[in-house]
């Protein structure tokens, strides 16, 4: 029995060794391939695929499927096998499979949420992030580690069948006439909009729902009932949701089916699944006239590269083509759609589509802070769960 025991404790420091040594190899390759141009990283993506190797490609954003098919047109040797994974499982698939040897588990992934990102995949180095050098000019130092290669936008959008609803200031939304007409995805089970809830303490934007406050009551905002007076908007915004609808899709298409004047706040880019007939019975919001506070948020798409790939150039490579205009504007990718935004601040939406540059959401929306939501998520998660019908 103990030469079993000290056997499977030599197995087990070997198996240690062998990850250790892997993950040092990982990292010491994103390291050089940061440095390296895109046809010297193709020579080495190329070496790793004839040692039999195939890139594992894990996404919360379905367009990503169409930039990797374009991916691997232009570069013709490399493969890539795509899976779509939903965000509430994102972080439990990755931690149980990056690291156990399990066939065709991730070597990249695209998540989003970033203090779970930090938390469970980049604290442990069960991921490692990668940016490269030729890039760090055009894209700016916060979406560089880890990585942004899009963002997405969720707006209030609103069916307009008896006209424009009015809404220029967000307190409006607190207030009786909204009960149930406005829809939004349960934040309890929706990290992005969890997220969202959490940075309206922050202390910038806070002070800007103070100001919506006076603007709207004409008064200041007091402390009461309410430690903050963004604690008083959350919870009265809570009570008139109306959490009908579970996909972003399927609440685009309800809202523009649906009954006029109500409201919804979600992604952008999912007015593409409404049926052509009904897409003229929405109106944006924040495109009919600037509103007071906010009229949306904006969350970033994070690309990281698992310890244990075993294709780590290839990685670096398709991060690369990413945050290109070629792979960001590519055929049916991102740029095609309404809502992605990429980093990289030479790349501009094209002419005919109904949307603005990423410049042009920066005041308006409520951007994700990773290390801002992390520092707060507990205490401010249990005051939102608790008001969640």
């Amino acid at each position: 029995m103990k030469r079993f025991l000290s056997l499977l404790l030599v197995l087990a420091m070997a198996l240690s060794m062998t990850v250790s040594a892997s993950a040092d190899s990982v990292q010491d390759a994103l390291a050089a391939a940061a440095a390296m141009t895109n046809e010297e990283l193709y020579e080495k993506a190329k070496a790793e695929m004839a040692a039999g190797a195939q890139l594992n490609f894990y996404s919360t954003t379905s367009f990503a499927e169409k930039a990797a098919n374009n991916f691997m047109a232009a570069y013709p040797e490399l493969k890539l096998v795509y899976a779509e994974i939903d965000d509430v499982e994102t972080y439990t698939i990755l931690t149980n499979t990056i690291g156990s040897g399990v066939k065709d588990s991730a070597d990249m992934a695209l998540t989003q949420n970033g203090p779970d990102l930090k938390t469970y995949l980049l604290d442990e180095g069960l991921a490692y992030t990668y940016f490269p050098e030729s890039l760090k000019d055009v894209v700016e130092e916060k979406n560089q580690d880890p990585a942004i290669v899009t963002y997405i936008n969720s707006l209030l959008i609103y069916h307009n069948g008896n006209g424009s609803v009015g809404l220029t200031n967000v307190w409006q939304l607190t207030e009786e006439e909204w009960k149930d007409k406005v829809f939004f995805k349960n934040p309890t089970n929706e990290t992005v909009n969890i997220n969202f809830l959490i940075m309206l303490t922050s202390p910038e934007w806070n002070a800007k729902l103070e100001a919506a406050y006076q603007s709207r009551y004409g008064k200041a905002w007091e402390k009461g009932e309410f430690e903050t007076c963004a604690l008083e908007f959350i919870d009265g915004f809570l009570k008139n949701v109306n959490y009908t609808y579970t996909s972003a899709s399927k609440m685009a298409a309800g809202i523009a089916s649906g009954a006029p004047g109500n409201m919804g706040l979600f992604v952008f880019s999912k007015l593409r699944k409404v049926d052509e007939a009904d897409r003229s019975n929405l109106t944006i919001v924040q495109f009919e006239n600037a509103v007071e506070g906010f009229s949306g948020f904006m969350y970033p798409i994070y690309a990281t590269v698992a310890k244990d790939t075993d294709c780590p150039y290839t990685c670096a490579l398709f991060i690369n083509y990413l945050l290109s205009e070629e792979g960001f504007a590519g055929e049916k990718s991102w740029n095609s759609s309404q809502g992605y935004y990429s980093p990289n601040k030479t790349i501009q939406k094209p002419e005919g589509l109904d949307d603005q540059p990423y410049e042009y959401w920066t005041d308006c929306l409520v951007f994700e802070d990773l290390t801002y939501i992390n520092d707060h998520f507990v205490e401010v998660y249990e005051f939102i769960a608790t008001r969640v019908g």
